[in-house]
């Protein structure tokens, strides 16, 4: 899988889009052949099943009506008053057997030309060992005499309900399957006694149709409740028993088993179910040719397709190709390659127009990229050249330290030692992060000088909490807050006296100093706009107080910086937030980006 991976990915776009577009169409004609094969299989699953319903009702109902007219003619002929004198006799040589004998036969007689179904009809007397027989045919066809015993037995063997009924070939010499039906006779003034048994046999047309069916796709059988095999087309199977009587649940219904659809409808009020079958494959043979004949389809569209679909996209990607060709050329550094807008197309020549203002473009970053190099070298000059400067500066300002101390003026002397002592902190060896403790002496040494200026007329207070004072600070960040506390909070000018207090504490790995004065204070609007004026650019915005937020969040991230509040005695306080780092710590940090 990887290597096909990494093989896709070096394809050119052109065959990327041929491989997009037939997948795509081999996709959506496959979706539409499941779907339409999975409708096709599921209506023909619901046609089959309703037309298999329908047949086993009438096959159920014919059965049924049968069945009732068997039972009715039995009930009546075993109530007969001539049946129950015949089976009341023990002598056949008395008259009262020969005038019971007379009337027998005429009810049977009659009885045999009423049913247009019934073959033969026969009483047997258990006392005389003896019958009665009346058929369409002789008793020699029927057979009735060497056959009627076993087939009784067998139908108690199977039936336990007084009235039995059996289909079998058992009469006829095995030539033809009939309706069996055995009614024994009790005598109507003893309960209990059996006399005699009374015989029916009938052609049924539902169950010769049964067994005469022909249809190899599709199989019906009865089947009683008990699992036995009554009538099927496959005579060998009659007499045994079916494996799926459990699943025989309702008055009708279907399942599947062994790859055949089954679809049952119960006898009304009777111990017998039709059942009709089909093999699972006929229900989708029709499917499986329209999937054949869709496969075929779909491959001769997937073909035609690729064809088309490839002259396309190859006629379509030439342009865009050009355009890789040039890159490649950029790439390998001609940087004059310019592209032919002309007979490329409204988009792929904005393409080329772009790319040719793209390189002009390049060409003329380029010049500026050279002249800014430049530049930097010369400001690099400039500033090993100045570093001559200070030194000069240091020794004239000591100079005329010791002239004040020798002509006895301590203020000059004391103004002068604080003056050099802050350009040397400005300077600081060009560092722009110093520690705490040194911004904070760069502070005092410029309040030295505001108070000699102005008569000492502004107060100081500094308290740095525990490990503050090895904190490292970008230089010169709160010389401009405390100027800008003094000119627009104190209002040195207009001669008020004002005190500044800075406080300093560690919290974590944060060190969080606050700076307040006892100025004028400004309103809350005046505040927010402050602070959400920090960060950006405003001509008319402190540039003193915005350089250093600015410088704070390009060295240490926009989490870090300036917050204003008004305090609580009138005044202005700014928060400033900086990351605890030592001295130490920015050496590593600085000599980590030194290597990099």
């Amino acid at each position: 899988m990887k290597r096909w991976k990494e093989r896709i990915s070096r394809w050119k776009f052109d065959r990327k889009m041929q491989a997009l577009v037939i997948i795509s169409i081999t996709f959506t004609t496959l979706i539409v052949l499941i779907v339409s094969t999975v409708s096709s299989v599921t209506s023909l699953r619901d046609k089959s099943i309703e037309l298999l319903q329908d047949k086993n009702a009438t096959l159920a109902e014919n059965y049924q009506n049968k069945l009732e007219d068997y039972k009715a003619t039995a009930i009546a002929l075993v109530i007969d008053g001539s049946v129950q004198r015949y089976l009341k006799c023990s002598d056949k040589h008395t008259l009262e057997y020969a005038l019971a004998t007379t009337e027998t036969n005429n009810v049977l007689s009659s009885s045999l030309n009423m049913s247009s179904d019934m073959n033969f009809i026969a009483v047997i007397s258990y006392q005389m060992d003896d019958y009665l027989y009346r058929g369409r045919d002789a008793l020699a066809a029927s057979e009735f005499h060497d056959s009627y015993e076993q087939d009784v037995e067998q139908c108690r063997n199977r039936q336990d309900s007084t009235l039995k009924i059996g289909f079998s070939n058992a009469y006829y010499k095995g030539k033809q399957y009939t309706v069996n039906v055995y009614f024994p006779i009790y005598s109507l003034a003893k309960v209990h006694e059996e006399r005699g048994l009374l015989c029916l046999n009938f052609s049924n047309p539902v169950l010769n149709q049964i067994v005469e069916e022909e249809n190899a796709r599709q199989r019906t059988e009865v089947v009683g409740t008990d699992g036995t095999v009554v009538a099927a087309g496959d005579t060998g199977k009659m007499g045994t028993t079916v494996d799926y009587t459990k699943l025989l649940e309702k008055e009708q219904g279907s399942f599947y088993q062994k790859g055949r659809l089954y679809v049952y409808q119960k006898v009304h009020k009777w111990n017998f179910y039709i059942i009709s079958s089909m093999a699972s494959i006929e229900l989708y043979r029709p499917s499986i040719r329209m999937i054949c004949v869709m496969i075929g389809i779909l491959l001769v569209l997937v073909a035609v397709c690729y064809v088309i679909v490839k002259k396309i996209i190859q006629r379509v990607y030439r342009p865009l190709d050009r355009v890789v060709q040039n890159m490649d050329d950029v790439a390998a550094g001609s940087l004059s390659v310019r592209m032919d807008a002309g007979y490329m197309g409204e988009d792929f020549a904005k393409l080329a127009t772009g790319f040719n203002s793209m390189m002009e473009e390049i060409l003329v970053l380029m010049e500026q990229v050279k002249q800014e190099q430049h530049q930097i070298e010369q400001i690099r000059f400039n500033s090993l050249q100045s570093q001559i400067q200070p030194h000069f500066l240091y020794n004239t300002l000591d100079c005329i330290h010791w002239q004040a101390v020798a002509d006895g003026n301590h203020e000059i002397s004391t103004l002068v030692k604080a003056l050099a002592r802050y350009y040397r902190i400005c300077l600081s060896k060009g560092h722009d992060v110093i520690s705490l403790e040194m911004e904070i002496e760069h502070v005092r040494n410029y309040l030295i000088i505001q108070n000699m200026r102005y008569d000492n007329i502004i107060g100081m207070e500094i308290s740095l909490g525990e490990g503050c004072k090895e904190a490292m600070i970008p230089k010169l960040t709160l010389q401009p807050l405390v100027e800008n506390s003094i000119y627009h909070g104190i209002k040195i000018k207009q001669g008020k006296e004002g005190s500044i207090s800075l406080q300093a504490v560690r919290q974590g790995e944060l060190v969080k100093l606050t700076l307040a004065d006892t100025g004028t204070g400004m309103t809350q609007k005046q505040i927010d706009d402050m602070n959400q004026q920090l960060s950006v650019y405003d001509e008319s915005f402190g540039y003193g107080v915005r350089n250093v937020n600015k410088r704070i969040e390009l060295l240490y991230g926009a989490g870090y910086g300036l917050h204003y509040l008004r305090n609580s005695f009138g005044g202005v306080t700014v928060e400033i937030r900086i990351p605890y780092v030592t001295k130490m710590q920015e050496d590593m940090m600085q000599g980590a980006m030194i290597h990099v």
